[in-house]
């Protein structure tokens, strides 16, 4: 019972030096962007600029009202 538990923790520290020693691994080369594959980023960023539009839009229109309400307003005094 004793050579057994010897070998095994023989095997055990070999098989952790080996492991230890080794050359580390080298990361995976990132992947190039894909618009296509992304799911969730190509549409949020579509809205998002959707969204950017209209507000611009009523922006827009809102400055048009406040101008022609203080035309209106100065030419009544």
């Amino acid at each position: 019972m004793r050579h057994l538990i010897a070998a095994l923790a023989v095997l055990g520290l070999t098989g952790l030096g080996l492991a230890a020693c080794s050359e580390p691994a080298e990361p995976p080369e990132p992947k190039a962007y894909d618009p296509a594959s992304d799911v969730i980023g190509a549409p949020l960023h579509e809205a998002l600029d959707k969204a950017s539009g209209v507000e611009d839009l009523n922006a827009g229109r809102k400055n048009e009202l406040d101008e022609a309400i203080d035309a209106g307003s100065s030419a009544a005094e």
